[in-house]
């Protein structure tokens, strides 16, 4: 059961990040995805065309580069998964903090993926530990 919901968290947030990050790539004002420059701080780049890179690649393709891990019972699938689920609650922290974005609706749901995944990440941990103790 562990495995089946890392895999839908890993598949549900990959896709997001995916389609997310494509569509702030390809739009870089970022209004495909109803946003606009305005709301980034002046120091910032002038698009969201970083950010959408960024989301693209750990937000999205690393999530579903983790999925082959977990499926295949990699030895270091519980590492990428800590590692996607630190990077996700990483990534809200970066839009509350820094970039000044205040979208709850968006940060709450994405904080609770990556909390469940690095506590999955953490329950895979002990039971290997548990079972190389009883070895």
């Amino acid at each position: 059961m562990k495995k089946l919901s890392t895999v839908a968290l890993l598949i549900l947030l990959g896709a997001a990040g995916t389609f997310n990050g494509l569509s702030l790539t390809s739009d870089p004002s970022g209004r495909s995805l109803g946003l606009n420059v305005g709301m980034l701080p002046a120091w910032h780049t002038w698009d969201y065309r970083i950010s959408g890179l960024f989301v693209l690649i750990f937000l999205g393709l690393g999530p579903l580069i983790c999925v082959a891990a977990v499926l295949v019972d990699a030895s270091e699938a519980a590492v990428y998964v800590a590692l996607v689920g630190l990077v996700t609650i990483g990534w809200v922290v970066w839009q509350i903090v820094v970039l000044d974005i205040d979208a709850p609706l968006g940060q709450i749901p994405l904080t609770l993926l990556g909390v469940a995944l690095t506590i999955l990440a953490i329950g895979e941990f002990r039971a290997r530990a548990r079972d190389r103790s009883r070895r």
